[in-house]
């Protein structure tokens, strides 16, 4: 048996409008991550093709290297984890309409057939997350004055963060990489953070 992957029994609790524009930002949080240029992005297109019309939730273009270069995205709002036939769907997709890149986003995880087949066909699976499972805080009761500067910090800091992540996964075990919130976006956060605790926070 394969290693079970806990995240599956996480499901975001996000409205269907939240997670469109969730998965538009992930989509940017790639262009930043790549430095890339002449990004333009779009929602909810029907592109023609040889063998057909293909909806697309997400659909990217950018300039890297002298080159357009087409990403289409997938944005599954689903209460169990993704199959590996909705994969292929996607994967299809990225042939017929000769992009260079496919990726699926999901608010609950993907099955371990899902995984192995985006691995092999080149699907990045994105998993988003609530931002309350990627922050587990310590609950004791802090008793001492720097005890509860401490939880302060943390909780304005928590606060502070954007309300869902989005992350990527590199094995079928854990999701570990961040897309989103983007480091430009984490910078911006901790450099307000910084200013609002400077007469606190060591030097």
């Amino acid at each position: 048996m394969g290693a079970i992957n806990p995240y599956r029994e996480f499901v975001a609790s996000i409205s269907p409008t939240e997670f469109e524009e969730l998965c538009l930002e992930i989509l940017k949080g790639y262009a930043e991550a790549e430095h890339l240029s002449d990004f333009s992005i779009q929602h909810n297109v029907s592109i023609p093709a040889d063998d057909g019309t293909y909806q697309i939730d997400v659909y990217a273009r950018f300039i890297a290297m002298g080159v357009e270069f087409k990403v289409i995205a997938e944005c599954k709002r689903y209460s169990s984890p993704v199959s590996r036939e909705k994969v292929a769907v996607l994967a299809d997709k990225v042939k017929s309409l000769g992009a260079h890149k496919g990726i699926m986003i999901s608010t609950c995880g993907f099955q371990s057939g899902a995984y192995e087949y985006a691995k092999k066909h080149g699907i990045a699976l994105l998993q988003v997350i609530n931002r309350n499972v990627m922050h587990i805080m310590n609950a004791a009761t802090p008793e001492t004055e720097e005890q509860k500067q401490k939880l302060h910090l943390m909780l304005d800091w928590y606060n502070r963060m954007p309300k869902y992540y989005a992350k990527e996964y590199a094995t079928m075990d854990f999701p570990d990489k961040t897309i989103y919130p983007s480091p430009k976006m984490l910078e911006a956060i901790r450099r307000e953070f910084v200013l609002a605790h400077k007469d606190i926070l060591p030097r």
